[in-house]
């Protein structure tokens, strides 16, 4: 077991060291890229016929560091009578309630500068109730592998319910293979500025 344990933290060293890797890459992105990616990023997700069928979408706020906007994603679909269910980080260890805004006057600045709503129970959605989750990180791979920011929020959602996953990214930060650990679960789709990776299970 001592060579297994080797290899593990090994694993876990890497997706650090990527981590870190792609945060710097991304924080540097100049400003009419992050426009011209995300506009581009945000009309192949609409293209989806996931997208299209969906009724009830659960989907990251944006808010930091140049990560892939959603903010156009979310104001279209509460134009288009989409449910849209956004995660509210809950106490305790990896949990996050899916939580129906209305408008985005719902959002508020959390204490990591995170948009999120309040917690209400009346507005939240079982997991099992959602069409597709959209999904945020930091790294991909073709076989769906992907680093997310390290609190295991979305692995845990992941095993909740067997919707489509799909994550949006820039291509940059595709790698060639994610180091996995077993509680990892994996994309269905990843969209980049370029193209729309279906992934072969």
């Amino acid at each position: 077991s001592g060579q297994f344990k080797m290899i593990h933290e090994n694993s876990a060293y890497k997706k650090l060291r990527l981590r870190d890797l792609m945060k710097n890459h991304r924080d540097r992105i100049n400003v009419n890229m992050y426009r011209s990616c995300c506009l581009a990023i945000k009309e192949k997700c609409e293209s989806l016929r996931e997208w299209k069928d969906a009724r009830v979408v659960h989907i990251y706020v944006s808010s930091l560091n140049n990560e892939v906007d959603t903010l156009g994603l979310i104001i279209d679909m509460l134009i288009q009578g989409k449910k849209v269910i956004v995660p509210k980080c809950l106490p305790g260890k990896r949990n996050m309630a899916g939580i129906r805004i209305h408008s985005l006057d719902d959002l508020k600045p959390s204490k990591y500068g995170i948009m999120e709503p309040e917690y209400n129970s009346e507005y939240e959605v079982r997991p099992d109730q959602l069409d597709i989750i959209i999904v945020p990180l930091l790294a991909f791979d073709r076989h769906g592998g992907r680093i997310g920011f390290g609190g295991g929020y979305y692995d845990t959602l992941f095993d909740q319910c067997s919707c489509p996953r799909i994550g949006l990214a820039y291509s940059f930060q595709e790698v060639e293979k994610i180091p996995s650990e077993a509680h990892d679960r994996t994309l269905t789709i990843v969209i980049t500025e370029n193209e729309i990776i279906r992934m072969q299970h």
